[in-house]
């Protein structure tokens, strides 16, 4: 293997974890390689930071449960193996593999066992095959990956059809690459991602909302939509937001929708580096119930279209299996950020309930965003933002902790529907900072409603 492999001195040793050394030191010791390989050798060469470690070796899985008898068999029939760590986690080790047919575009049948040449040739793109040996600092890479890191080009190895065809979400996988290394797409990989693009379907929805996350997390989301929509990748994806480049509007709208769509997005981005995932998918989604109201309203407005995307949005949470806390977070953030325009007519309590949303710090946020994208005029943004800090410095009383429902039969008053009335207009008077005690709700209850 040392004759007839390429391998390329580094100029600096890669910086491992511990655990990471002592998992490549008990394979040394067994009389096995150990490399590390995929995205942490693409990001030491790139000077980017790394979360993950995969170690590759020649130990076949039976070796591996004897040098590791903790590990975790989650793949060993396709020769991979879970190390728990203390300190990394699970650490992913994987003996040197070639994948057999893919039957349903996603995972091959079964592996066979080979050398790293044929592990890399498996693999999805140059710069994820290189092999990094710790022992000598030295890097092997048979697929041009180290070139490509260079010209700052994606590209898939061998045939870019077949290796869509292999695995579809690799559609994805290379739209995220491009825009988080700050690469290029290569034209073939880039042609046959727009012919392989319907097979985008055979892949789960879990796993198309994981990507799309770490798209719309990393640092040029509105770049990787643009791309997945040249791609007719979101056609497949993201129908909804596709429909937003073909929606007429009426002649007092000036902007067109994808294009703020897209300028949101990288306005939220820039504005939030470290955003959260609702804030992120909001940022996508605020204007998709804009074609739903036009079409409703026979071409004429976007009256009502707040409401039309938050169920839109709810719709894609579920599809996309979405958490049930996540979704109400997105639907809130898509549904509510426009009211923040009204802020500086609204009443008090109006505005306080607004504010106590768990949401409301990512409601300002995208609302400032689209503030930024349309007008630029962030008057309502900083007089919300003013009241907010206000609200956490000192926040009003709790009115369910003031009175109550028990409170109210005390009064001789008889339960029904007017109850939550009472108790609503006596939260307004707590929120407007009116009444701020036990004694000033019941003076105000038998004031306004006993007879």
């Amino acid at each position: 293997m040392e004759n007839r492999l390429k391998w390329t001195r580094t100029e600096r040793a890669m910086p491992l974890p511990e655990a990471v050394r002592e998992t490549l030191s008990k394979l040394d010791d067994a009389g096995f390689v150990g490399f590390l390989v995929g995205g942490c050798v693409r990001d030491f060469l790139l000077s980017r930071p790394t979360k993950d470690y995969d170690i590759a070796t020649n130990a076949l899985p039976d070796e591996l449960e004897k040098i590791f008898p903790n590990a975790l068999e989650v793949g060993k029939a396709f020769g991979v193996l879970k190390i728990p760590s203390s300190n990394s986690g699970l650490l992913e080790v994987a003996t040197f593999r070639e994948d057999l047919e893919y039957k349903d575009h996603r995972h091959p049948v079964g592996v066979k066992f080979s050398g790293p040449e044929e592990d890399a040739r498996r693999r999805d793109f140059t710069v994820n095959a290189l092999f990094y040996d710790p022992k000598t600092q030295r890097i092997l890479d048979s697929v041009g990956g180290l070139e490509d890191l260079k010209s700052k080009t994606l590209r898939a190895i061998g045939d870019p059809a077949v290796r869509f065809k292999e695995d579809a979400l690799r559609l994805l996988r290379a739209v995220r690459f491009t825009h988080a290394l700050g690469f290029h797409l290569d034209a073939s990989t880039q042609a046959a991602a727009k012919t392989q693009a319907r097979l985008i379907q055979k892949i789960s929805q879990e796993r198309i909302r994981e990507e799309m996350t770490r798209m719309l997390q990393g640092p040029h989301p509105a770049n990787a939509v643009k791309m997945l929509s040249d791609l007719d990748l979101l056609f497949y994806v993201l129908p909804e937001v596709e429909v937003l480049k073909k929606t007429e509007q009426p002649t007092y709208v000036k902007r067109n929708l994808w294009l703020h769509t897209l300028s949101v997005l990288e306005i939220c981005s820039n504005q939030n580096p470290k955003r959260s995932v609702a804030l992120s998918w909001a940022a996508l989604l605020q204007e998709i119930g804009k074609p739903i109201a036009w079409r409703k309203s026979g071409e004429k407005s976007f009256v009502g279209h707040d409401r039309e995307a938050a169920m839109a949005a709810e719709k894609i949470g579920e599809r996309l299996k979405f958490s049930r806390e996540e979704i109400d977070r997105l639907v809130i953030l898509v549904r509510d950020h426009l009211k923040l325009r009204e802020v500086f007519h609204m009443r008090e309590a109006t505005l306080q309930r607004l504010i106590r949303e768990p949401a409301f710090e990512e409601l300002l946020a995208l609302h400032r965003a689209a503030a930024s994208a349309t007008d630029g005029n962030h008057a309502c943004w900083e007089f919300a933002r003013s009241r907010y800090l206000e609200y956490l410095k000192s926040p009003p009383p709790d009115a369910a902790k003031i009175i109550t429902g028990e409170d109210l039969i005390h009064l001789g008053l008889t339960p029904g529907p007017r109850f939550s009335e009472i108790l609503r207009t006596v939260e307004d008077q707590v929120l407007e900072r009116q009444i701020t005690t036990k004694e000033q709700a019941l003076d105000y209850v038998l004031k306004h409603f006993v007879k």
